[in-house]
């Protein structure tokens, strides 16, 4: 809630703009067109369309700016000097611009001057229909065309200059054939032609000439090809029908009906085919019927929100101010034409479209035609309207209808003699939510019922909604809180706060509002177990709230909603606690005999939370009859055989969460009821399913502590999980089993803690392949780093269950011993370095010591070995546990109390500072600086370098990056560092010698530090035997290996110390033999490498200087990918050249 709070807060939303901040970028790039039009006019395209992308949510800030923008180009394309491939591209330009503001408003800002329409309509004849690449230049020609034609003269007049032209055309017949054109389409241009054609032909001068000889051509083109509809020629009539006077288009309406009836567009199943029907039979339906608003419609009277929430008594204001306008004026035989019935009928028919878009179309028709029909007519309509909430139809139907319902209720048409039969209906849209093969349907019936509600109360005074204000009330809470879907919460919050406002008449209205906005109702979670639990206090709200959850959300196809609603029952149980004991239970109970496996999981797991809550009420409210049902639960289950199959998976984890709750809750259960507890819980521990192995873990450390307390047989329970844990055969098998040792009570522990920790701790750390084979065990278990994580998470949760005043020293020292070693697990398999999970758990649990465990008992030597490894992690290369490691090491330093033994803690709290939250642990180029630092302490140098090894020599670009870069400023800075450095390296590669796991990334490493030039003063002194042991330690780590990466990066690692003149003869004669070896991806890779090298250090070699040259030539110039005995006498004459002999083969020396 405090989050919630804080959102409240804000104004608006953090993203929102203030002004068009990129205008002067935006004229520079339009400047700028004519030099790159013909050049890199896309990428630059590209750039100003993303500028203009950013205000599509905003596009009014543009508003100020577009005159000016519009000004540039078009002085660009008025002039005549301009070539056609520049007006094109100014012409996409203003594209971008209108596409963001909309064309209907950007087309105010377009010039309008007579003078423009030659030039335009000259421009529009160019253009070629069929071309794709410049459809933008047709496009705003098209939208600047139609504002030229709202010219208040008569067209006739424009034609005078080309009286002499008698082959001419007239402006009147070429702007025809124009709009004609482009509606053939069904490219972008077809909109903004039929909003071209429908602005020309309702002209006084125009649609007698024209009007009629379109509509027929429109008949033609659209009837003459059904395969392939012009839908540019669909919507100039929908455009029309919109644009142009009613009696002037009545002389056609019959005819243009009959047409679109003839098409039978209403049941394709082409999308946009049924949009536009929809559209033309609309507006033929409001040309039909002249525009009298219905003097039978509803007249709320006075709508004042200040009247509402002032006023002490709006029912009484609401009785002065508000009626029901029937007239005598309005006779129900006014001559309604008979097409009206056909308008409806598809109208109707529309409200069942498979298209959301359709079905809104079609509620907007129905509100406007009904708008003007006489009242028995009228009401028919509503009727058939309000016929389609049935549960015979469609859910597409009742989506439909409740749009209708809410567009008839905004404009009166909905009496208050409906709304008996209507709100029930309402109630059940606000919770329709049916399955529909595997997804659910009715989200947007959910959505749109919010609508029905928002429109009821903006429509009817207190006095009409009186009587269902409550149930309205409930129903929109229920939504607010309880609804799946993010955008129906808030549309039902909406729904409420314009009901509280309108009527104020809904019970608590404003202090709940207050709680239940539209950001707070935002967050699942907190709408479900706070808002509902903050609603449920006021005593008209608690009981639907809990019904709710029973009947509808306690078998919701979704489980997360079914676990949800189950926590909210446990959380609204205080409310009415008497209820819940005596019927809710009962009601529950009766639902796990379902054969519905979704309305089982849910019953269960709310019948564990309720009991749950009302035992830490009081334990009355837990009844004999209960306790009768409770007991035979789980039996009932296992006889039904419920627990098979994967249904049984959900009864499972249902049944191991009521284990928990009632284990928690202390409940006195018999003893068969143990017993099936138990074998249940045996059987979940070793599950393959990971969420049932956690919760049967839950659930036994609970059930355990409570009802084996005083039993005799727990030391027989212990054994059998020790036992099990030795299994070699699965794996999942094993980490249940020692999860659920670690979550078992101190009692069951301390009666063999010794054995307990000597097993945790075997099957915590990898074991030697000598000694698997040795005790006969399956070799798998080498790679099971995930029950060794498992048993390096329950060395922790045993350690924390018996107390540090139970545990000896001894063993406390065998578990630093055990987890330290478990921080040093590299193992790898073809999920990567899954060794990874054991470290991030030995870290936690290692954290987790030193923080709890009394001071006075902590040893120095732990301490340092705990914080070295932390921040030999905090380097290493997966970014999750560099992350985790990071923040742990800091927690340490900064830990109050403070923690003992930690060397150079001062020095630490002076790299790291105090406020963690600042530093992105997860980033490298905030971390490697930090710990870089750190290197110059002998205490934590080895273990650091060791870790930015494996980190630098890795392949990830952006990691390399930063810790090299963070490495190599440290060195350049503290330069009197480097030779301890360059010995820690020694150190490092003869303790790890052939250790492909460390090796491979430090021969990268050294690549990378060789070539660096940081190292210089140590390659040119001679009495430094860095570069000689180096080389040495190359050679033995790739002796024997026929591993080409690792090849290839001692080429790499050898090529970079030829710099070391003292080395050059070793290093070339080692090149010699690479550049012979049988495989080619070697021999060119020295090629290149030695190549690289000669070019920079060729100079500091013994090479004479004129050899350097052909020496170049040669390792340039020959293909390396030839035949063996045709690249060794190359070889060997390159070596020559270097003044070393050529390497002679054994079997060439036995001969």
């Amino acid at each position: 809630m405090v989050q919630m709070d804080e959102y409240k807060d804000d104004e608006m939303p953090s993203n929102t703009l203030e002004n068009f901040t990129e205008l002067d970028e935006v004229l520079k790039m339009i400047e700028e067109l004519k030099q790159i039009y013909d050049k890199t006019l896309e990428k630059t395209y590209e750039k100003f369309s993303e500028i203009l992308s950013r205000y599509q949510e905003q596009p009014h800030l543009l508003d100020l700016h577009i005159p000016q923008l519009i000004e540039v180009l078009l002085a660009i394309i008025r002039n005549e000097s301009s070539p056609d491939g520049l007006k094109h591209a100014g012409f996409k330009y203003m594209y971008q611009i209108c596409k963001v503001r909309t064309y209907k408003a950007f087309v105010k800002f377009l010039p309008h001057e007579l003078s423009d329409i030659d030039f335009v309509l000259n421009m529009l004849e160019r253009q070629n229909i069929d071309e794709a690449d410049n459809w933008e230049t047709r496009y705003m020609l098209l939208l600047w065309m139609s504002i030229l034609v709202l010219n208040p003269f008569h067209f006739s007049r424009l034609d005078s200059s080309d009286v002499g032209d008698k082959s001419s055309l007239s402006k009147m017949e070429r702007i025809f054939q124009v709009c004609k054109n482009n509606c053939r389409g069904n490219d972008p241009c077809s909109a903004v032609a039929a909003f071209l054609s429908a602005k020309f032909l309702v002209r006084n001068e125009i649609k007698d000439i024209y009007l009629s000889s379109f509509f027929d051509w429109t008949f033609i083109e659209v009837s003459s090809d059904p395969m392939n509809i012009r839908y540019g020629a669909l919507l100039s009539i929908a455009a029309i029908l919109k644009h142009g006077k009613r009696e002037d288009l009545l002389p056609y309406a019959a005819k243009i009906l009959k047409w679109i009836l003839q098409q039978d567009f209403k049941d394709s199943s082409d999308f946009l085919k049924n949009k536009y029907h929809i559209k033309i039979v609309q507006r033929l339906g409001l040309i039909f019927m002249p525009p009298k608003i219905a003097q039978w419609r509803y007249n709320r009277g006075s709508r004042s929100l200040q009247t509402n929430l002032t006023t002490n008594n709006v029912i009484k204001t609401a009785e002065l101010t508000s009626t029901i306008a029937v007239s005598n004026d309005d006779p129900d035989d006014v001559d309604v034409p008979d097409e009206i019935e056909e308008v409806v009928e598809q109208l109707l028919h529309g409200l069942r479209s498979s298209s959301g878009d359709v079905r809104w179309l079609s509620a907007k028709g129905i509100g406007r035609v009904t708008n003007r029909l006489p009242k028995t007519l009228g009401d028919e309509v509503v009727g058939s309207v309000i016929e389609i909430l049935n549960p015979l139809e469609q859910h597409e139907a009742w989506h439909g209808a409740c749009l209708a319902v809410a567009e008839l209720a905004k404009r009166g048409l909905l009496l208050p003699y409906r709304l008996e039969h209507l709100v029930p209906l309402l109630l059940r849209a606000l919770v329709y939510d049916e399955m529909k093969g595997y997804m659910s349907v009715g989200q947007n019936i959910r959505d749109s019922a919010c609508y029905v509600a928002w429109a009821f109360a903006r429509a009817y005074d207190p006095r009409d909604l009186q009587p269902f204000v409550q149930r309205i009330a409930t129903g929109l809470l229920i939504v607010t809180v309880f609804d799946r879907e993010i955008n129906c919460r808030r549309a039902a919050s909406a729904a409420f706060q314009e009901s509280v406002g309108r009527l104020g008449t809904f019970p608590h209205g404003i202090d709940i509002l207050t709680t239940a906005d539209f950001y707070s109702v935002g967050m699942r979670t907190n709408s479900f177990l706070i808002i509902s639990d903050f609603i449920a206090k006021y005593d008209e709200y608690t009981l639907p709230l809990i019904d709710h959850l029973v009947d509808l959300k306690c078998g919701h196809w979704d489980i997360a909603i079914r676990e949800l609603a189950a926590k909210s029952l446990n959380k609204l149980t205080h409310h009415n606690p008497k209820y819940m004991s005596t019927n809710v239970l009962d009601r529950l109970f009766e639902k796990t005999d379902s054969i519905d496996v979704n309305l089982r999981h849910g019953s269960i797991l709310a019948i564990g939370e309720v009991i749950l809550a009302l035992t830490q009420l009081d334990g009355s409210f837990i009844s004999n009859d209960i306790l009768d049902k409770l007991n035979g639960l789980m039996l009932k289950l296992q006889a039904r055989e419920q627990f098979r199959g994967m249904s049984g998976e959900l009864m499972k984890m249902s049944s191991l969460d009521l284990i928990r709750n009632c284990s928690i809750a202390k409940v006195t259960i018999n003893k068969d009821c143990i017993d099936s507890w138990q074998l249940l819980i045996d059987s979940c521990i070793i599950s393959k399913n990971n969420r049932i192995r956690e919760l049967a873990v839950n659930a036994l450390g609970h059930f355990c502590e409570f009802y084996y307390k005083d039993s005799n047989n727990t030391g027989e329970i212990l054994n059998n999980y020790l036992l099990g844990s030795n299994n070699d055969l699965e794996e999942h098998v094993r980490m249940g089993y020692v999860l659920a040792i670690g979550s078992l009570p101190s009692f069951l522990l301390l009666r063999s803690f010794n054995d307990v920790l000597k097993r945790l701790m075997e099957h915590s750390l990898v074991p030697k392949e000598s000694e698997v084979r040795a005790a006969g065990l399956n070799p798998i278990i080498l790679n099971w780093s995930e029950s060794r994580r498992d048993s390096v998470k329950s060395i922790g949760s045993i350690t924390a269950t018996i107390g540090f005043e139970n545990l000896s020293q001894d063993n406390l020292n065998k578990i630093f011993e055990c987890l330290l070693k478990a921080l040093e697990e590299y193992t790898i398999d073809n999920r990567g370095d899954i060794g990874a999970w054991v470290r991030e758990a030995s870290m936690q649990v290692l954290h987790q010591l030193i923080v709890n465990c009394p001071s006075e008992r902590l040893e120095s030597k732990y301490v340092h070995e705990v914080m070295s490894g932390l921040a030999q992690q905090s380097v290493e290369k997966i970014d999750r546990t560099r992350g985790m490691a990071g923040k742990l090491f800091h927690s340490l330093i900064y830990h109050q109390p403070k923690i003992p033994h930690i060397q150079r803690h001062e020095v630490l709290m002076e790299i790291f500072p105090a406020d963690g939250v600042n530093i992105l642990w997860l980033f490298a180029d905030h971390t490697f600086p930090l710990f870089c630092r750190m290197l110059k302490f002998p205490e934590y140098s080895e273990k650091l370098l060791l870790g930015m090894i494996g980190s630098i020599g890795q392949l990830t670009e952006s990691l390399i990056k930063h810790s090299s870069s963070s490495f190599l400023d440290f060195l350049k800075v503290n330069d009197d560092e480097i030779p301890k450095i360059c010995n820690l390296i020694l150190k490092i590669f003869h303790e790890n010698l052939l250790n492909e796991r460390i090796t491979y990334p430090l021969l990268n490493f050294l690549e990378m530090i060789l070539s660096s030039g940081v190292l210089v003063m140590i390659l040119e002194d001679e009495n430094n035997k860095f570069p000689e042991e180096v080389f040495r330690l190359v050679n033995l780590e790739i002796k024997g290996h026929k591993k080409l990466y690792k090849i290839v990066s001692s080429i790499n690692v050898m090529c970079q110390l030829i710099q070391v003149r003292r080395l050059c003869p070793k290093i070339f004669t080692k090149m010699g033999i690479f550049l012979g070896l049988t495989h080619v991806h070697i021999r060119k890779t020295a090629a290149l490498k030695l190549y690289e090298a000669m070019l920079l250090y060729g100079d500091t070699t013994d090479v004479p200087e004129d050899n350097l040259d052909e020496i170049s030539d040669i390792l340039m110039d020959t293909d390396w990918t030839q035949p063996l005995n045709e690249v060794r006498p190359i070889r060997n004459q390159l070596c020559d050249l270097l003044g070393v002999k050529p390497p002679v083969s054994a079997s060439t020396q036995n001969n």
